[in-house]
């Protein structure tokens, strides 16, 4: 069953994200197969990368306004007048609001979950939407799903579908230079623990003494100012902020090595885009961080919090330039065996057809 019939993709905001990255992916993925409408609920922020995609994609974008009752009269009107069969909803708001049109227009509704953890109230906004309104639910990471079963979500009702990685490269074999650079991407928020990941590069510093390292961290949010005091209480000169680029492409070919300091994941996107860029990574182990870097292979995985062994695994691949070409090179491989767009989007169809059958 693929009949081209209508769907909807729902999206909180085209914020920076893997969430957002990975919705229009999606989009992108299943417009061959059916009219996707693919709607955001608040007007901001509103990042030039995600708008350029959209035009570049020729994606069909909706933008709704208002409070969440007012977006939700818009969506469900929307719902109605273009014969929508399928919503798929990405984050928690997204899960509520489809759990609403499930309740009022019957139609098919897929929560989505991108973490391991949620907090409290998130939580159960998303467990009360999968056992009472929700068709299914489509976890990004396979350790997420499990901790949620366990914790009372329905297995029936659960799978999992990683992400996909586009814009696809060549093997990079980055020449040694005089500076090593070691590079972070993600959202500034509590889970993403940047402390861990200060203190680790703090401890590099006096490790390899002789070399000249630079951390450039890139992202944005509401834990910004605890970052730059944190730089400032570890009297750190070597880093660098970048906030919202417009393409951070530049700042992956650049780079030498990445990390993840996270606490709490689902599938690190982030991870994937250095893996396509043939980076070796330091990463704790969050989510399915272990599902895409094999220790010792393809980088290394450390406790959460362990910034100590943090920073001699990064003192190792600072002081071996072979081993950071061959780490790279690995997950560069792995990547492109096992999240290609081609199988994100058949996983997608496949639900899909199953749960229209």
């Amino acid at each position: 069953m693929t009949d081209r019939f209508d769907i909807v993709i729902l999206m909180n905001a085209l914020d920076m994200g893997g969430a957002e990255k990975q919705s229009l992916l999606l989009a992108k993925a299943l417009g061959n197969t059916y009219r996707v409408h693919y709607i955001v609920q608040k007007k901001w922020p509103r990042l030039k990368q995600h708008l350029d995609f959209i035009e570049r994609e020729k994606i069909n974008y909706i933008q709704l306004s208002g409070n969440f009752f007012t977006r939700l009269r818009q969506l469900r009107l929307y719902v109605k007048q273009n014969d929508i069969r399928i919503l798929i909803g990405m984050l928690t708001l997204d899960n509520a609001m489809a759990a609403c049109i499930s309740l009022t227009t019957g139609i098919k509704c897929i929560g989505g979950v991108r973490s391991s953890y949620l907090p409290f109230l998130k939580f159960w906004v998303t467990w009360l939407g999968q056992k009472f309104f929700l068709d299914h639910m489509v976890f990004n990471n396979t350790y997420g799903m499990n901790l949620f079963v366990k914790r009372g979500f329905s297995i029936n009702k659960s799978s999992v579908i990683h992400n996909c990685i586009n814009n696809l490269q060549k093997e990079r074999k980055r020449n040694p230079g005089e500076k090593i650079t070691i590079l972070s991407v993600g959202r500034f928020t509590f889970e993403k623990d940047y402390l861990t990941a200060l203190k680790a590069v703090s401890i590099l510093n006096t490790i390899c003494i002789d070399k000249t390292i630079e951390y450039i961290i890139i992202g944005d949010g509401k834990y910004l100012n605890h970052i730059q005091c944190w730089i400032n209480d570890l009297k750190l000169e070597n880093i660098k902020l970048i906030i919202n680029p417009e393409s951070v492409e530049a700042f992956y070919i650049t780079a030498d090595i990445y990390l993840m300091s996270s606490i709490s994941e689902g599938m690190p996107n982030s991870i994937m885009e250095a893996f396509n860029y043939s980076l070796p990574v330091v990463t704790t182990d969050a989510g399915d961080a272990t599902f895409l870097v094999e220790d010792n292979i393809s980088g290394y995985v450390v406790r959460p919090k362990d910034y100590q062994t943090m920073a001699d695994k990064l003192a190792d691949l600072v002081e071996h330039y072979d081993k950071r070409i061959a780490f790279g090179l690995h997950g560069h491989k792995h990547v492109l065996r096992t999240f290609s767009e081609d199988i994100f989007r058949n996983n997608y169809i496949a639900l899909i057809n199953k749960l229209l059958s």
